[in-house]
């Protein structure tokens, strides 16, 4: 009994020692900012840090996308390397890691997906001055619901009293409205905030999403950064991994196709948005899309969704459907047109699914980005020419 009261009160005299010193970096930090959202959290992390930078702030961003890593002050980027699990304590030490180095500005994608972890996380460690929602769409549908209201229930968690709210004016409902009113403030960012900058550029327009931009621009003229300084910011965005990319690729010299990574959008909504998007930008590809699915083991609701969504409306948007991963026995008894992938190396793949197509076509990569959907990106990126998007 002695030996548990005193590694009891070890453990107590811990967590209060450790409390105090969170709250002492906390507060050498001027300026605390937290992205949420179901997609573009990532991009939106890294264009904000970007953008700060330009703007002459000593700022630390960390992205849990597709990569986790640290974009550091000097403009260098660090891959974390974790031991097990994931897990939201490690945002403790990036708030000491921001007092340390003497940050002005810590950025921080909220990588929480139990409601508990986005309150803990949000509220109780990082507590950001700024909360930026990128948008709200049905995912993690197991934990976090199966509506858009149980979604934004779970993200307005990540609203700490005093808060500044950015939201896409689309998203604007009772969860995040009610939870604004009772801690912050709410900011609903109109469609268009950033036109005159995306102006000044046309690459802007082809590389980002309009909504994203519209959340950047808005964030950054809330904290009196100039058009200029954010475009030139913008440009300067060192991107994901998982961002959205297109390839011209050729096949035996002869026949010219396109690999299009867009394994991170997750979410169908999202992925159709994708594709709607790469089809504008390549008109007569329309009716030569291949799609290549993408599956993760420990994403079966979401291999759920896919499977709903394609047999919805999804399927008929590609001329063939391959996919692989460890549910594709699944999605080929529902799916009965699937064709199912055998596992190999992205270039053995690809050589597969890219057998026999027109010219011009599209082979559109979805569902996951984890396991083969970076192995693909990794190959694409090397055997294809960049075609912007």
């Amino acid at each position: 009994m002695f030996i548990l009261i005193s590694c009891l009160t070890i453990f107590l005299l811990y967590l209060i020692t450790e409390r105090i010193l969170l709250n002492r970096s906390l507060s050498r930090i001027p300026l605390r900012i937290v992205v949420t959202g179901t997609r573009g959290k990532s991009s939106v992390t890294r264009m904000l840090a970007s953008v700060l930078t330009e703007a002459g702030e000593k700022v630390l961003a960390k992205t849990t996308g597709s990569e986790a890593v640290l974009l550091r002050p000097d403009g260098s980027q660090r891959e974390l390397k974790r031991r097990g699990i994931p897990s939201i304590r490690e945002q403790i030490g990036l708030v000491f890691k921001a007092s340390r180095l003497g940050a002005d500005c810590l950025v921080s994608e909220i990588m929480s997906i139990q409601p508990e972890n986005h309150l803990f996380e949000s509220q109780r460690i990082l507590q950001p001055d700024v909360v930026v929602v990128t948008n709200i769409r049905l995912d993690h549908t197991e934990i976090m619901g199966d509506t858009e209201d149980e979604v934004a229930s779970v993200l307005s968690l990540d609203i700490p009293p005093g808060a500044t709210v950015f939201v896409p004016a689309q998203y604007n409902g009772a969860p995040f409205a009610e939870a604004v009113r009772l801690r912050g403030t709410l900011v609903q960012v109109p469609k268009g905030a950033s036109a005159a900058i995306a102006e000044m550029d046309s690459h802007l327009v082809r590389t980002e999403f309009a909504e994203n931009l519209d959340l950047v621009c808005e964030v950054a003229r809330h904290l009196n950064i100039s058009d200029k300084v954010i475009l030139s910011g913008l440009l300067k965005t060192q991107y994901d991994v998982g961002r959205l990319r297109i390839w011209r690729a050729c096949q035996d010299k002869t026949r010219s196709y396109y690999l299009v990574n867009s394994f991170a959008a997750n979410d169908p909504e999202s992925t159709f948005q994708v594709l709607e998007r790469v089809l504008a930008r390549l008109p007569a590809a329309s009716d030569k899309v291949v799609g290549l699915l993408n599956l993760r083991a420990d994403r079966g609701a979401r291999t759920i969704q896919w499977i709903a969504a394609l047999k919805q409306r999804g399927s008929r948007r590609f001329s063939k459907l391959f996919v692989t991963g460890s549910h594709s026995a699944v999605v080929r008894r529902h799916l009965p047109d699937a064709i199912v992938l055998k596992s190999g190396s992205a270039e053995a793949m690809t050589a597969t699914v890219s057998s026999g197509l027109p010219e011009g076509s599209v082979i559109f990569g979805f569902g996951n980005v984890k396991g083969a959907g970076l192995d693909f990106v990794n190959y694409w990126s090397k055997v294809g020419e960049d075609y912007g998007i």
